[in-house]
């Protein structure tokens, strides 16, 4: 599998090779039919046959016809094809993200690139500007607007200098002129806002990529520590420096082989309604203040494609675009805190790969689940959090809930402390309320539950057959040709620390038919109730 792919057109020809593309030439409708038809396959399909899609024939509600394709689910439509956009097995894609991390890539400046072949500016951007891109509706009929949703917003640290590439939707107001919404306080964008209007400045320059190679996508949408840049880890993830151009309205740096860069500045304290539009925890994010961009400049190649990522109501792409990232990076931050004994670490799917996050600890000590978890809430994400133990499969929520049902007490194991707001939780306020991004004075507590699943002392064993009867059940299974099996874990029994010699040897008798011996032994050691 090839680790780089120079461009998304050249990644195109890998899914289309692979059997991962649909190609759809049917006259589509950008604002009402687009996403709902890709939408279904998160409803109606199995993972494993999930595909790309590529419009070819794109209009809009006007009747506008657009002569630049729209590519929906190439980066996360599955497993299966966010490991064909890392270019490597799905196996090896957690020691991949792990390598980048712990060995990022200084990216290389170029004089030119694709992404400049043709510009837009002066009278045709303020009479047709965004309105060039086909940027689909994801919500059709809850919406208020086309939004970005592959939009990787560049900014950058006004003492240091240091670039942050974060994935924010962008709602299209007008031809020079685009909403967004740094949903967190204290990283990424948000982070360097608020930097810009501390140290005195009334705006900050800001870049939008769209139609990156896919390296660049998987780290625009993962949470990355502040102190390290998205460029270096894509670099890192492709196995060479990622090459970047500067943009023409300011000295932000942006990839070379984008498909798209829209140029502008954002107001560091001017705000402006944006919303609502369908987020990933599976609601309407209401309308509130946000920030916004004045547009000076787009720039493209000459026959780009326009990239969009299917967000909303897990499954979709966006979740499983953080299922995978988000862990590898959640799990290095743990690792180089001293947890040397984290094994995997999984946000949940269901939840939006967002709110609820478990972590197996190999042989935890006294304590140190809820301090592990402690950690990923308040420096993280995660809202529910549960650590377990080295046997629970933390990808079965059935399996998690039983961990969570038969190893903790709520009185000793349960913890409840304030996490950093998550604007997009409907639950944190009422809809009419300030979600308290851009209103300190009222901004609603965020909280988050911490469980503690691990045993705290050895345990008896599972009560389901040892592995050698069960084995011997799936070659019988199979010998009476019954359906296919999909065994679920746990499927035989195995010891958890309490279990004596007398115990196993009695078991022994039992399968050997001289269970009478035991009967013998028990009735020997007879004794009278006490008063």
């Amino acid at each position: 599998m090839t680790r780089s792919h120079k461009d998304l057109r050249a990644y195109i020809d890998v899914l289309d090779k692979a059997g991962k593309l649909r190609r759809i030439t049917t006259p589509i409708n950008k604002d009402t039919e687009l996403h709902p038809l890709v939408r279904l396959q998160f409803r109606g399909l199995e993972e494993k046959d999930r595909k790309a899609f590529l419009f070819e024939n794109v209009h809009d509600a006007n009747g506008k016809k657009y002569d630049i394709p729209v590519l929906v689910a190439a980066m996360a439509g599955s497993a299966d094809i966010y490991a064909l956009g890392m270019g490597c097995p799905i196996e090896e894609i957690p020691d991949v993200w792990n390598e980048a991390l712990d060995h990022p890539l200084d990216p290389v400046v170029v004089d030119t690139g694709p992404c400049q072949e043709v510009v837009i500016e002066g009278e045709r951007l303020e009479k047709e500007g965004l309105g060039l891109l086909p940027v689909p509706i994801s919500t059709p009929g809850f919406d208020n607007a086309p939004y970005t949703s592959g939009s990787h917003w560049v900014t950058k640290d006004p003492h240091t200098g240091m670039h942050n590439l974060g994935n924010y939707r962008g709602m299209v107001k007008a031809p020079n002129r685009i909403g967004a919404l740094p949903g967190m306080l204290g990283v990424g964008m948000r982070r360097h806002i608020d930097m810009w209007r501390e140290a005195g400045h009334d705006k900050l320059p800001a870049a939008i990529v769209i139609g990156a190679p896919p390296h660049v996508t998987y780290t625009a949408v993962t949470r990355i520590p502040n102190d390290m840049c998205e460029y270096d880890v894509a670099g890192a993830i492709a196995g060479k420096p990622l090459e970047l151009v500067k943009c023409k309205t300011h000295d932000l740096m942006v990839p070379a082989e984008a498909e798209f860069v829209i140029e502008g500045w954002v107001p560091s304290a001017e705000l402006e309604v944006e919303g609502a539009f369908g987020e990933f925890p599976g609601y309407m994010a209401k309308r509130d203040y946000s920030f916004f961009m004045d547009v000076e400049r787009i720039t493209m190649r000459k026959t780009p494609v326009y990239l969009s990522l299917i967000s909303q109501m897990p499954p979709s792409e966006s979740s499983k675009l953080r299922h995978i990232g988000r862990a590898a990076a959640a799990k290095r931050l743990l690792e180089t805190s001293g947890f040397d004994n984290v094994v995997e670490v999984n946000y949940l799917e269901c939840t939006g790969s967002n709110a609820t996050v478990v972590v197996k600890l190999k042989d935890p000590k006294a304590g140190q689940g809820l301090e592990a978890l402690k950690m990923i809430a308040e420096r993280f994400i995660g809202k529910i959090a549960v650590a377990v133990d080295e046997d629970i499969d933390i990808h079965s929520l059935e399996h998690v809930l039983w961990a969570i049902a038969w190893r903790a007490q709520p009185h000793r194991d349960i913890s409840i402390i304030d996490v950093p707001l998550l604007a997009l939780d409907p639950s944190i306020a009422p809809p009419d309320q300030s979600r308290g991004l851009t209103d300190a004075a009222n901004r609603p507590r965020n909280s988050g539950l911490l469980i503690d699943a691990t045993m705290k002392w050895p345990y008896p064993p599972l009560s389901l057959p040892k592995k050698q009867f069960m084995d011997r059940a799936v070659e019988l299974w199979k010998e009476l040709q019954l359906p296919a099996l999909e065994l679920k874990n746990p499927w035989y029994g195995y010891s958890l620390g309490h279990w004596t010699e007398e115990e196993d040897h009695e078991a022994e008798l039992a399968v050997t038919g001289r269970h009478y011996e035991t009967g013998e032994k028990l009735r020997a050691m007879r004794k009278m109730m006490e008063d």
